[in-house]
């Protein structure tokens, strides 16, 4: 039995990204940043990705004991309104989901999707426009076992103000967005509601003990 990583935080105080290993002090990775969120990859290599107070997108990785940072481009006009970044790696792709608030409605969002490879930072944006969050959560997200995205949120009809369910699937091959069919939302295996009541600056990403067995 062999530990590849050891447990970490991953944090921000006063605008400075940090992170710690336990019993070892933190290190300083960046400031100016507004959210971040952290994922481990199927090689084991952590991975952060963060978005500055001017709206840059950065990758932040660890490369033979050393962090390095690569500014991937600017994303955001602004940071301020944005209230929640989440980070999945599916083949070998970074899929980022960024939930933007209406400076001038509580319950209506924007929420970006941005999707591209590890290694050649190639993206492409998707944006899906005044999502409505009911009394539990703004969108819920599922994958199912072809590494699709199954994409569930609400909208408000502005005449009406009937709420409206929508589906929406992310095909990890094409790398398009589909509206949803039986078939492909037929083999769900995960599922991660997404609550985003919380504070991320105050998200702490904690990842204990990946350990691989030897027979």
């Amino acid at each position: 039995m062999s530990t590849n990583i050891k447990p970490f935080y991953i944090y921000t105080d006063r605008n400075f990204l940090y992170i710690k290993n336990i019993n070892e002090s933190a290190e300083r990775l960046a400031n100016n940043i507004y959210a971040y969120s952290a994922n481990i990859d199927k090689d084991n290599n952590i991975h952060i990705l963060a978005i500055d107070s001017i709206g840059r997108v950065i990758h932040f990785f660890n490369n033979d004991g050393v962090w390095k940072k690569n500014i991937i481009r600017k994303c955001f006009n602004s940071a301020r309104n944005i209230k929640d970044m989440r980070l999945y790696i599916l083949n070998d792709y970074f899929n980022i989901f960024v939930v933007e608030k209406y400076p001038l409605d509580d319950n209506l969002f924007k929420i970006s999707h941005l999707n591209f490879n590890i290694s050649n930072y190639n993206m492409f944006r998707h944006t899906i426009d005044k999502v409505f969050k009911d009394s539990s959560s703004i969108y819920k997200l599922n994958i199912d076992e072809l590494s699709n995205i199954i994409f569930q949120y609400k909208t408000l009809d502005v005449l009406s103000r009937d709420i409206c369910d929508n589906v929406i699937i992310f095909n990890s091959i094409s790398r398009k967005w589909i509206t949803s069919t039986p078939l492909l939302r037929s083999n769900q295996i995960s599922l991660n509601e997404k609550n985003t009541s919380s504070n991320i600056k105050s998200d702490i990403f904690e990842y204990c003990y990946s350990i691989k067995y030897k027979l």
